[in-house]
């Protein structure tokens, strides 16, 4: 970075955290309004200067309520805080979080950021694990201590801070993502883990929101994007049904982000109720580091040394003859693959009728601003669980709008994702 364009980001700051005053993280109305202005300067002055006529009630009332010289105090506490304020257009910021969708515009730094650059894998999972699953990462973590990974994680109790401290305790660098302000202490049971992560040089800590923002509900889905676009793979450990994890997965295969699911030790067990739909889908079924390692080799292989590969003999056509004979593998495959699919001439003797479900009584509640957001969150209220794709037909929009707002639905607590893709009215 030139000491000019460093000297302009720190004279912009203040407008970036006066944003994320107004608008607060993940807010789709800042996205477009950055989109349309360029900057947060031109964005500050176009709505201070009456220029913005699409902002909600809620937004104005925001606008009104905060004011730039807060902002400045705000950046004067972080200055004090050694907490570091990365706007979108900084240097330092992230690099894979800049290309998922609705990237977070500003976050609170503590630690080392150029972790966020190196090979990075997230674990995620319940916050009362089973000793299986504790287990399971603790070794998978040991497993990968030499292969030059770093650990991302929520730094919330259970499997995130067993990942975070197996991954100091065999020297390798991890990163946290808080869902509440960076000096939030929060949980308190793992203070001790914070200062061992800033104190041991090898970690760092990231959060979306602002200094003081405490960790209600809402903040968590916002930051399930965020832990699964700092990587470029993530780890399901353990879920339930309605488990916080399957919100990350959602999130990394809506990213284009690997999936990895450790089997269930126990198919009856209601704590993996949520991994065996994701394994049906087509998540990697995790055995061991091998194959994490796999999978990363394959669509990064200059980050992965090829040493640390135990490549069966079967498989060294793909892993041990570089990368031209790989294509011609998987091309042979996907032949395979096309032929197993081709239909079967012989129809079934007799075509059994399947009955439709029975739609679900609309339910009342709260309702979102905006038109088109309500009418998905009612038709969820009447249908149920439901496929995006179903739900642009039903209402006939189009499936990136649809996209669009089943975020905002979800960021805002109206709606959760469920694994492929499906969508559930709260």
């Amino acid at each position: 970075m030139s000491a000019n364009s460093a000297t302009e980001q720190h004279q912009d700051i203040q407008y970036w955290v006066w944003l994320s005053l107004v608008f607060g993280a993940a807010s789709q109305t800042l996205a477009r309004l950055l989109r349309r202005y360029g900057s947060a300067k031109t964005v500050y002055d176009a709505i201070m200067g009456a220029q913005v006529s699409d902002l909600t009630p809620t937004e104005r009332n925001q606008v009104k309520k905060h004011t730039l010289h807060m902002a400045e105090s705000i950046v004067y506490f972080c200055s004090k805080n050694n907490i570091a304020l990365v706007s979108i257009e900084d240097d330092r910021y992230p690099s894979l979080l800049r290309d998922i969708y609705l990237p977070p515009v500003l976050l609170t730094a503590q630690g080392d950021l150029r972790l966020a650059e190196t090979l990075t894998l997230t674990i995620v999972g319940a916050r009362r694990p089973s000793p299986y699953s504790e287990k399971v990462v603790h070794t998978l973590v040991q497993q990968l201590s030499p292969c030059g990974f770093t650990i991302v994680s929520g730094f919330a109790m259970g499997i995130d801070a067993i990942a975070h401290n197996a991954a100091l305790q065999y020297e390798m660098p991890t990163i946290a993502v808080l869902g509440c302000g960076i000096n939030v202490n929060y949980p308190k049971e793992n203070n001790e883990l914070r200062n061992r992560m800033l104190s041991e040089g090898k970690g760092l800590i990231l959060s979306e929101f602002l200094p003081g923002t405490q960790p209600v509900p809402p903040n968590f889905p916002k930051r399930n994007r965020i832990l699964s676009g700092l990587s470029y793979g993530t780890v399901v450990a353990e879920a339930s049904a309605r488990s916080g994890s399957l919100v990350t997965a959602n999130c990394a295969l809506e990213q284009g982000k690997t999936v990895f699911c450790v089997p269930p030790h126990d198919l009856f067990d209601a704590r993996y109720a949520g991994v065996v739909p994701m394994l049906r889908e087509g998540a990697v079924p995790l055995f061991d580091h091998q194959d994490v390692l796999y999978a990363y080799y394959l669509s990064m292989p200059q980050r992965i040394r090829l040493a640390d590969l135990e490549v069966p003999a079967a498989q060294s056509v793909v892993y041990g003859h570089g990368k031209e004979d790989a294509p011609k593998a998987q091309s042979a495959q996907e032949t395979d693959l096309r032929e197993a699919d081709t239909p079967i001439a012989n129809p079934s003797p007799k075509e059994v009728p399947i009955p439709e479900p029975e739609p679900v009584p609309a339910a009342t509640g709260p309702m979102p601003e905006s038109e088109r957001e309500c009418s998905i969150l009612q038709f969820l209220r009447t249908h149920g669980d439901t496929h995006v794709n179903d739900i642009a037909d039903g209402l006939d929009l189009a499936l990136g709008d649809v996209l669009e707002d089943l975020m905002s639905l979800e960021l805002d607590g109206y709606v959760e994702s469920l694994f492929g893709k499906q969508y559930r009215a709260l």
